[in-house]
């Protein structure tokens, strides 16, 4: 039996036979489990990368709702209406995944989240090859790295400075590649606020990051090296604003 064999079992295993279950974003590979299917793809074009869980559907096409889950409308269900919400490889897609947390915690009772973990997010040639995986750092279309902090989701924007940079990359595919999180009455989730305008501030989360990857041994080392890149190139951006200051003062006489 694999890992996610496993896990599916272990989310199965949760879930009782009389329990009302909503699968959220589950069209590419929904849960079958589910009795009801949120997504903002038909019910016609399901399953185009397989299926989770029993063979048979326990949703139907009545209760395969089409819906913009980050449209800030209230969904269409009642208060801890589901006895288990189950959200696979969705988040980290989505432009607002801070409202459907907030949402799955309204209609829920318990449930889970899995999404690729950060790890695999910072290692190159892991997106296949139409994320042309020489060049880029994770999967390409996700928008959000996904971290468990102590039971509390954290979504950090992706920062396009990670595919040029090695240093803040993971260079071996260590565990975990999935991060999975089981939740129960409610669960904490929020936004790394992270100032896309501020170089140190990308920087040290890029930094806090690696350094959790490494052996405490290799730590300091690490660091110290990591702090010499961030000061050369934060050195590297202000010369050039001075530059381009200078170009557009001289561009008025």
């Amino acid at each position: 039996m694999n890992i996610k064999e496993n896990k599916i079992l272990q989310v199965l295993s949760k879930i009782k036979p009389t329990d009302k279950v909503l699968d959220i974003g589950g069209w590419a590979k929904p849960f079958n489990r589910a009795n009801y299917v949120l997504d903002y793809m038909p019910y016609q074009t399901r399953g185009l990368a397989g299926k989770f869980g029993p063979d048979k559907e326990h949703f139907t096409k009545e209760t395969w709702i089409v819906s913009d889950i980050c449209d800030r409308k209230q969904f269409p269900f009642k208060d801890k209406e589901f006895d288990f919400v189950f959200c696979s490889h969705t988040l980290e897609d989505i432009r607002d995944p801070i409202w459907v947390c907030s949402e799955i915690n309204r209609i829920g009772k318990s449930g889970y989240i899995k999404t690729p973990s950060r790890i695999i997010e910072s290692h190159k040639n892991i997106g296949g090859k139409w994320n042309l995986n020489k060049y880029v750092v994770g999967y390409s279309h996700h928008i959000w790295y996904v971290e468990d902090f102590d039971n509390k989701l954290l979504f950090t924007p992706k920062n396009p400075l990670i595919h040029n940079i090695k240093e803040f990359q993971v260079n071996n595919l260590c565990e975990p590649k999935i991060m999975s999180f089981f939740w129960k009455g409610d669960f904490e989730y929020e936004e790394n606020n992270i100032n896309s305008q501020s170089y140190k501030s990308i920087f040290a989360d890029l930094k806090r990051f690696k350094l959790s990857t490494v052996s405490v041994e290799k730590k300091d080392k690490v660091e110290k090296k990591l702090d010499r890149l961030i000061e050369n190139l934060q050195q590297v951006q202000l010369k050039k604003r001075l530059i381009n200051k200078f170009k557009r003062i001289r561009g008025f006489f």
